[in-house]
């Protein structure tokens, strides 16, 4: 479906819903029960979510209603529906991490970008599916099933965050928050056909998130509207006295970001690089570079050598998997995903003088990409060299591996990295499914990227998916 015309009232715009609100034409009662009875008619055939909670939903818009109706909002995203991610803690809610082997208690205190987001006004509805421990670029697990893409409920949305891409591709939310430790904002952006932003680590605070990803996993919003997305990473992004992690935009950055889009320098990754991608998936980056250049911006071929800086990104997500199935108490590791333990057994003991190279090999990769941004301001290349495959499956079937990295050489690099990177959805000629293109800046440009995803949006619109109708 166009974005033009929404179906269902909470698919507006933010924008075009607080223009609503301030006038009185439609109160966040009315757009909150809307987005909930879109989520419960998707819900089973997806299995987008984890849980939904309707009372505290409507209670929160009810609050959000009598401050429009008072004249005092509290800011962007007041009375707006979102979701995040179950790794999320949700003060209220239980933190499964879609494992059986954690706790159902409620969380006691939320993690500091969701209460962020409450404190702005922001209604969420409920959390989204992961598979366990957030470890794979696709969404299943054994305790919580198989989430499928509103695209076609045969295929996966990917991974980590598909219950996040879910929610946003079927139409429920426009903004939904996720987390990007090898891809896992990026990959289901690019198999479901929405946006996916990986921001600079630590722009997003994290705590309280236990994870053994600490190094690596980013939070990030996915959605349908790339200014959407910039109101919300303005309310939950900043520094947090209590994540030493955490980063704020510099003025220096923000200025930057705010530059014409026709001044942007473009570095195309080296076609050879990525000339296994699928053919579609080729056609879908040229499509892009094409419409880039038609405008009069400045394109060229640039190297960066993404396929081994994104095996140190694997190999240290490898480490964080082997190190959370190190802390599950032996009578429980049954319960988990089989192949979690495999990823782990490979993985073995960890070697200290090991460790110590990958961290030499990361910073040389980190030095060449902060080199090239010197002479470019974004890099473009593939989100993923294939489109969304089978539902309930680790790799596409008859694939050569079976490790699900394999098919994803090209998003772990800028984990390790820190660097931002967005996934924006094109549809070349002949695509039946969506394919991703991957964006990349340097540190603290996140705000350069939307930008620049809002532009293309004027010219490659984004689509929602058959679900989002009513």
């Amino acid at each position: 479906m166009s974005l033009g015309k929404p179906s269902v009232i909470h698919q507006q715009s933010f924008a075009e819903l607080r223009r609503q609100y301030r006038r009185g034409e439609l109160s966040p009662v009315d757009v909150t029960r809307s987005a909930l009875e879109h989520a419960e008619r998707v819900a089973a055939p997806t299995n987008a979510f984890a849980l939904l909670d309707p009372d505290r939903a409507l209670a929160a818009a009810h609050r959000s209603q009598q401050r429009w109706r008072s004249g005092q909002p509290t800011g962007d995203l007041d009375g707006m529906p979102v979701t995040v991610k179950e790794f999320a803690a949700v003060q209220g809610w239980p933190t499964r991490r879609a494992s059986l082997t954690t706790s159902t208690a409620p969380a006691p205190a939320s993690t500091v970008f969701v209460a962020r987001l409450e404190a702005a006004g922001a209604v969420l509805l409920g959390k989204t599916r992961a598979p366990e421990f957030n470890w794979k670029g696709v969404t299943d697990s054994p305790g919580f099933g198989i989430t499928r893409n509103p695209w076609n409920l045969d295929l996966t949305p990917g991974g980590s965050s598909g219950g996040c891409a879910a929610a946003v591709a079927a139409g429920v939310v426009r903004v939904s928050f996720g987390s990007d430790a090898g891809g896992s904002v990026r990959i289901p952006a690019a198999f479901s056909g929405i946006l996916g932003l990986k921001p600079t680590f630590g722009l997003i605070p994290v705590v309280p998130f236990p994870s053994h990803f600490s190094n690596t996993a980013h939070v990030g919003p996915l959605g349908i509207s790339s200014t959407d997305m910039i109101e919300a990473l303005q309310i939950v992004g900043g520094s947090s006295a209590s994540d030493w992690t955490s980063v704020s935009e510099s003025a220096e950055a923000r200025a930057a970001g705010e530059s014409p889009i026709e001044n942007l320098r473009i570095g195309l990754l080296d076609p050879a690089q990525w000339s296994d991608s699928a053919p579609i998936v080729r056609a879908g980056v040229d499509l892009v570079a094409a419409t880039l250049r038609a405008e009069g911006l400045h394109l060229r071929e640039v190297d960066f050598d993404v396929r081994n800086a994104s095996v140190v990104g694997q190999e240290l997500y490898e480490l964080a998997c082997a190190q959370i199935v190190r802390g599950i108490a032996a009578k429980d590791r049954a319960l988990l995903d089989p192949a979690l333990v495999e990823c782990a057994d490979a993985v073995g003991e960890p070697d200290l003088q090991d460790y110590f190279a990958l961290m030499q090999r990361r910073d040389a990769h980190g030095a060449a990409l902060a080199a090239l941004f010197e002479t470019v301001d974004v890099l473009l290349m593939p989100t993923v060299p294939i489109t969304a495959f089978g539902a309930g499956r680790n790799v596409p079937e008859g694939w050569h591996d079976p490790n699900w990295f394999s098919w994803n050489p090209y998003t772990p690099a800028f984990n390790g990295l820190h660097a931002p990177a967005l996934s924006y959805p094109v549809w070349p000629a002949g695509a039946d499914l969506p394919v991703g293109v991957q964006l990349v800046a340097r540190k603290l440009s996140d705000r350069r990227l939307l930008r620049l995803a809002a532009w293309l949006e004027t010219r490659i619109p984004i689509r929602l998916s058959p679900l989002a109708e009513e």
